[in-house]
């Protein structure tokens, strides 16, 4: 079987949908040994990716970023039926045009549709072309496959998608996570002067994600905590706004290899992610295959994602924050307990497994059995 993949932000996005493609692509490479994957990509990037055997990156003819836009949405359709992409994987939400006119049968994946439910946080026209590329790309699809069950309420709610259209994979996270890192994560912890018993926050400093209410909960009970991820203006004015003996309680790190990630999960007495919207939530997976308890929320798909032994708090208050954390900072026997409940229900974003869901899929596109 040869598949074709948009692969752009395979190759360009650090973390996100970047992470989503590169996983996705590994499992499959690594779990499907006739399988061929072609990664269509306009232009080198800037994002390493070590390529499984029978993985190849495809570059358009011309070295041209004009070119390379136009081929990306209507000519690579024609490259790929000469060279034998039987279905094709659209990865972000966008699938290039022609694929049915050349009897390519196509499947895309749908992460979210965060800026139709919030639209104050994007610019009108931001708003508009997302709009245009995942209704274009929903409808040109064979099939659409869905991150979550949230994101399957919201294409049916929000785009109009027939539910008979639509199957749901979850995502898994990078193999790192499920290796143990634990004494890199704490030589560099150590390095930062970070307390031995810490919280941890990963993800964009923004105010969808409330880092904010839970810096304020764990000065609050005095919990130092460690955030990694990159700084909104708004996080920037927090910090700003804080007394010498607040600051102190947060440690914000800069991480720079996906190990290094995998050791502060590991090393952390629990991971609060308190978003007020997810189409996912990939650091959940990531705290839980980690054995890191889990502090989330009662919404969107968090509810899906967390295990039985996380804490959801139904509100993403300071006060709702500082009692969750309370709870898992002052009980070991808790936070075992439910380290073991998360460390259980992860086993289903497994790479084998979501591999064996992907693959069972794409057969079924071709007709396969």
């Amino acid at each position: 079987m040869i598949i074709g993949y948009e692969a752009k932000r395979i190759f360009h996005n650090r973390s996100g949908l970047g992470n989503y493609g590169r996983n996705l692509v590994r499992s499959i490479a690594n779990h499907s040994p006739q399988t061929t994957l072609k990664l269509y990509n306009p232009w080198p990037g800037s994002v390493a990716f070590e390529m499984p055997p029978r993985v190849q990156e495809v570059y358009p003819s011309l070295k041209s970023k004009w070119y390379a836009q136009l081929w990306r949405q209507k000519l690579l359709s024609k490259q790929a039926k000469r060279e034998g992409v039987q279905l094709f994987h659209g990865l972000s939400a966008e699938l290039p045009q022609g694929l049915a006119a050349q009897g390519i049968r196509s499947v895309v994946s749908i992460h979210d549709l965060i800026f139709l439910r919030y639209p104050h946080l994007y610019k009108a026209i931001d708003r508009k072309i997302y709009k245009r590329k995942a209704l274009a790309a929903c409808k040109r699809a064979d099939l659409v496959v869905a991150i979550s069950q949230q994101t399957r309420a919201d294409l049916i709610q929000l785009l109009g998608i027939s539910p008979t259209k639509i199957k749901v994979i979850g995502q898994g996270c990078a193999p790192e996570f499920w290796k143990d890192h634990k004494k890199a994560g704490q030589a560099l912890l150590k390095q930062h002067q970070v307390p031995e018993k810490f919280a941890l926050f990963v993800g964009t400093l923004e105010p969808r994600k409330n880092p904010v209410k839970l810096a304020q909960a764990c000065i609050v009970e005095k919990i130092p905590l460690v955030i990694v991820g990159r700084a909104k203006k708004y996080w920037q004015d927090f910090e700003k706004s804080l007394a010498p003996d607040e600051a102190a309680f947060l440690h914000h790190l800069s991480v720079k290899s996906t190990a290094d990630l995998a050791g502060i999960y590991q090393s952390a007495q629990l991971m609060a992610y308190p978003s007020d919207f997810e189409g996912f939530g990939i650091p959940l997976v990531e705290a839980m295959v980690s054995g890191t308890a889990l502090i989330s929320s009662t919404n969107s798909a968090l509810k899906e994602v967390a295990g039985p032994g996380s804490i959801l708090v139904e509100e993403n208050e300071v006060d709702h924050l500082r009692q969750a954390l309370r709870r898992f900072w002052d009980d070991d026997a808790l936070r075992e307990e439910a380290i073991a409940k998360n460390l259980n229900f992860a086993e289903q974003f497994r790479d084998s497994i979501l591999a064996a869901q992907w693959m069972d899929t794409y057969r079924e596109l071709l007709g396969h059995d």
